[in-house]
């Protein structure tokens, strides 16, 4: 750079969406937040940001956290907890400031929903940084989760082609049980960060009753709701309104069924996921059988 010479970046745009009109939706990949996208957009008139990829950034913290632990003690680390309102300030000025140049006018919309399931794993960092954001987090039978995720992967499968790496079932296991642990330890410390702004919808009672699920949802986050809209959204997503040739095996849109993965896993797939999973599976309520001849 020419001495004396400067930078001049644009400001932010005026009419953006303010932080407490600012929706998260976290969620393992393959749990269904893209139809709940839907509902929020089409049913609760929510602007839809699409995997904008922001918390990927901090993802280096879990390997951190988990490789270098003391690293968090140290006051010259910038995110360590000696430093914690400085980073959340930090972080603050960056998620509003990118919200602002990227998400679009807010006039017409009820909020903005931002879909980052890939940004799961740091959600407690982003809503400490968000302190009025509202979040929801969709949760589905890790079993499940991990059956589409192998169906998607599999050659021949939509999201097969933009794989650079040959399709490997047991990596598709360990790589999703990976992160399903890490999930198991930040959900509740996200429901301590995000209190009162926070919705843990499941993918299976939405399946149930999606209509119920969207207005607890909106009555829990204090989103505006229309019935007749929501309605008429719930109506227009459903899955069975999808035609046949756009759902199915190896298409995006799958088969929406709840324990298909008891015929879709192998018995040491279902075996490695209830050792490492078990407790948290059991624990919000997704019965784990007893292994064959053991005592209930």
């Amino acid at each position: 750079m020419l001495k004396g010479s400067t930078v001049s970046f644009p400001p932010a745009p005026r009419g953006g969406f303010a932080e407490d009109r600012v929706v998260w939706i976290f969620g393992h990949p393959r749990s269904g937040t893209t139809w709940l996208a839907q509902l929020l957009t089409d049913g609760l008139h929510l602007k839809l940001w699409n995997e904008p990829y922001l918390g990927q950034f901090l993802a280096f913290t879990n390997t951190l956290r988990e490789n270098e632990p003391r690293r968090f003690e140290d006051p010259t680390f910038w995110m360590s907890h000696p430093q914690e309102a400085n980073w959340r300030a930090s972080l603050h000025a960056f998620f509003t400031d990118v919200i602002a140049r990227q998400g679009g006018r807010a006039r017409g919309f009820a909020g903005l929903a931002i879909k980052e399931p890939n940004g799961t794993v740091v959600a407690p960092l982003i809503l400490q940084a968000m302190p009025r954001a509202r979040v929801v987090f969709m949760l589905r039978d890790p079993r499940d989760v991990i059956a589409s995720l192998i169906d998607a992967r599999k050659p021949g499968s939509w999201m097969h082609e933009r794989l650079t790496e040959e399709f490997d079932r047991g990596r598709v296991v360990r790589q999703s049980i990976r992160r399903f642990e890490r999930i198991a330890g930040l959900l509740d410390d996200l429901e301590t960060v995000a209190a009162g702004r926070y919705f843990e919808m499941r993918y299976e009672r939405l399946r149930t009753d999606t209509l119920t699920e969207m207005r607890c949802l909106a009555e829990t986050l204090r989103l505006p709701c229309r019935e007749d809209d929501l309605r008429q959204a719930v109506e227009r997503h459903a899955y069975e309104r999808i035609p046949e040739e756009r759902k199915g095996p190896g298409r995006f849109v799958r088969t929406a069924r709840v324990g298909g993965w008891q015929e879709e896993l192998d018995p040491a797939e279902i075996a490695a996921i209830h050792d490492a999973l078990g407790p948290f599976l059991a624990g919000r309520g997704y019965p784990v059988p007893a292994p064959a001849g053991e005592e209930r």
